[in-house]
């Protein structure tokens, strides 16, 4: 089987009905059952000003989306250095285990590595074993004494 040609692009803002799709997409896939509060105009004001607070890659195979990633810089007090947060990270269904995901994480490790990052961190749901193993393959530390917390404000 030949491989797929995957090209990881950083989103603008004619992409950002997409991103919502993608959004969207994940909440349904991660099981979320209340409806989704963000809306594309909250989606431009926090990703696509002068300020962005976030930043989403888009993974393409023949100039079509398949997949993307939300991304955006953290601290970590222990190392004294900006790290990069993985808030999303998403392939279509009919486009996992082709190297999609692969691609999107290499390319979130080149960023951090050119932006002088210390990590790269994020969370997956302790029911997601497919998504544990992949992120193991990729040389993820998975981290068992470690709990979110959230509080709403």
């Amino acid at each position: 089987m030949p491989s797929l040609e995957i090209t990881i692009r950083i989103a603008t803002l004619k992409d950002i009905n997409l991103i919502h799709s993608f959004i969207a997409q994940k909440a349904e896939f991660d099981g979320f059952i209340q409806p989704l509060q963000l809306s594309i105009e909250q989606l431009q004001r926090t990703l696509f000003t002068d300020s962005p607070l976030a930043e989403v890659l888009l993974a393409e195979v023949k100039q079509t989306a398949v997949g993307f990633a939300l991304i955006y810089p953290t601290f970590s007090s222990f190392l004294a250095q900006a790290t990069l947060w993985i808030d999303d990270l998403f392939v279509l269904p009919d486009m996992r285990h082709q190297g999609v995901g692969t691609a999107l994480i290499e390319e979130i490790a080149e960023i951090a590595k050119i932006r002088n990052y210390g990590r790269i961190e994020w969370t997956v749901a302790t029911r997601n074993t497919l998504a544990i193993n992949f992120y193991k393959k990729q040389g993820a530390q998975i981290l068992d004494n470690l709990r979110l917390c959230r509080v709403v404000v």
